[in-house]
């Protein structure tokens, strides 16, 4: 095994220890290798010195690294929340040795692009690593779900049975697929019975099954197969709900801390004034992505999705609510100045900057910081959402979240999402409260029943004059990387309320 395997194979495993003797003395034999500090980049981020990570990637990047290492290196940078540096880094590589990449190469690089919110760009690198290996069925699964998001649903049914093929038990196609042709469908495809025979407790496996039984209406199997998914993921989380009440408790009692002074304190003001964001928030599947799409209908707005800055500059990880206070990252700065400059950005394609141009930030969690947002951004505004409870929490329970989402964890368990939504009621009503004028509160049913005057209002809260007809947002063909990517190519429509009530169990 070579010492580079060997570093790599330590850091996988997270022995930090075992990794720095050797990387120390590699540097010291070979100071101006880019691989070796590249090494020591990624383990310093490992070790929680994100400002040390960042430093050492810049010392990296100065001795000439190759395009695998130069690659390494933007996502080290990524993962330490340093997303502009990552973006140079890509964007050298893009115009100097895009040509000279490897397949996997294109992959990583569209990955990243992917991350960095610009969908566009991590597209046509995916298409261009498909083309070079369309055998690869890693590649060929992260093109497809790309497809899906951009909303080209034809050429990602294709693609995923085409990986389904090639790996009969690949349970992220099978549930691709499932969210695709569910309701196109009326039996369940004979591939994916083979591969539940061989794996009865995939999470992923179920689901897709369960969205076959709902689609023909035997919802009591369906049921029973969405709480085999749930019940699979649940082993692999905890969740607190008892703790997670009391977090959101103390975020009511002591938004106004001293630590939370200090750490605003100790971050730039540069940009506050002249940034205006919207921040969408609420609890998941309560109509966030739709409200998004359709404030997007307008020229000087632009959907961010579901962006994870503010919840890095909290260094917000799994278990976050059984803190006492929140963690306040030291790289908050740094951040900032990243949210500020992405708000500002319209990147489609050509990537021109237009700094009329108000962001719309859609992560539903944000809900839990709205004290910061506000003090970071004065000029924000955020729209809660809130939708029928039973909805609300059966829409949650029919969805899929990954098991390592630091959100997400209450989603595995029934009581727990009814927890949970008692605690955003409860947390966004005293929010409604002390910031009346930045804070207003939307019904997910009065939105989607009268559209015209809950927008009308929505207008005039964000001080916005409304060009054309928002109601044509299904039209604009939005990339989404969402739950709700689907539910966006549809006109507005009244069919999600109450849809599933008096089938499953309240």
């Amino acid at each position: 095994m070579t010492l580079a395997s060997q570093v790599k194979e330590y850091l996988t495993k997270g022995a930090l220890t075992k990794a720095h003797p050797l990387l120390v003395s590699w540097l010291q034999h070979e100071p101006n290798n880019p691989q070796a500090w590249g090494f020591l980049a990624e383990l310093n981020l490992l070790a929680g010195d994100k400002s040390k990570a960042l430093k050492i990637i810049s010392k990296a990047l100065s001795l000439a690294p190759s395009l695998p290492i130069s690659l390494q290196l933007a996502k080290t940078a990524l993962l330490a929340g340093d997303h502009q540096q990552c973006e140079n880094i890509l964007k050298d590589l893009t115009l100097s040795t895009a040509h000279q990449a490897s397949a996997i190469e294109l992959d990583l690089a569209a990955n990243l692009w992917l991350r960095l919110n610009q969908p566009y760009r991590a597209l046509s690198l995916f298409e261009q690593a498909y083309s070079l290996d369309d055998l690869n069925a890693n590649i060929s699964l992260n093109y497809a779900i790309c497809l899906k998001m951009s909303g080209k649903i034809q050429d990602a049914e294709q693609l995923f049975e085409s990986v389904i093929k090639q790996q009969p038990l690949n349970e992220l196609a099978h549930l691709s697929l499932a969210e695709l042709k569910a309701d196109k469908s009326y039996t369940i495809p004979i591939a994916l019975e083979k591969a539940l025979e061989k794996k009865l407790q995939s999470q992923y496996l179920n689901h897709a099954k369960a969205l076959y039984l709902e689609a023909y209406k035997d919802y009591e199997a369906a049921w029973h197969s969405f709480k085999l998914s749930k019940g699979t993921a649940a082993q692999n989380v905890q969740f607190d709900a008892n703790a997670h009440q009391q977090f959101c408790l103390n975020r009511i009692q002591s938004s106004n801390s001293e630590k939370l002074d200090a750490f605003l304190t100790n971050t730039s003001k540069t940009f506050n004034q002249a940034v205006a964001p919207i921040f969408i928030v609420g609890m998941p599947r309560s109509g966030t992505s739709l409200l998004e799409q359709l404030l997007a209908t307008q020229p000087q707005l632009k959907a961010l999705g579901e962006l994870s800055i503010l919840p890095q500059i909290l260094n917000i990880k799994s278990g976050f609510y059984k803190q006492i206070e929140l963690t306040l990252s030291d790289t908050a700065e740094l951040l900032f100045k990243q949210y500020s400059q992405l708000l500002n950005k319209n990147n489609q394609p050509t990537d021109v900057r237009q700094n009329n141009i108000r962001g719309i930030d859609k992560q539903p969690f944000n809900l839990y910081f709205v004290d910061v947002i506000l003090k970071l951004f004065p000029n924000a505004k955020i729209i809660w959402l809130v939708r029928n409870k039973f909805d609300t929490c059966v829409a949650n329970f029919r969805q899929t979240y990954q098991v390592n989402s630091p959100f997400h964890h209450y989603s595995f368990d029934w009581q727990h999402i009814n927890a949970c939504y008692d605690d955003f009621i409860k947390l966004g009503t005293h929010w409604q409260q002390v910031f009346s004028e930045s804070f207003k509160r939307v019904d997910y049913e009065n939105l989607v029943s009268e559209p015209h005057s809950q927008l009308a209002d929505l207008f005039n809260f964000l001080n916005i004059e409304a060009e054309g007809d928002p109601l044509e947002f299904h039209q604009h063909n939005y990339f989404s990387a969402t739950a709700s990517k689907l539910q966006i190519r549809k006109p507005l429509n009244t069919r999600s309320i109450n849809k599933f009530k008096g089938i499953y169990p309240a």
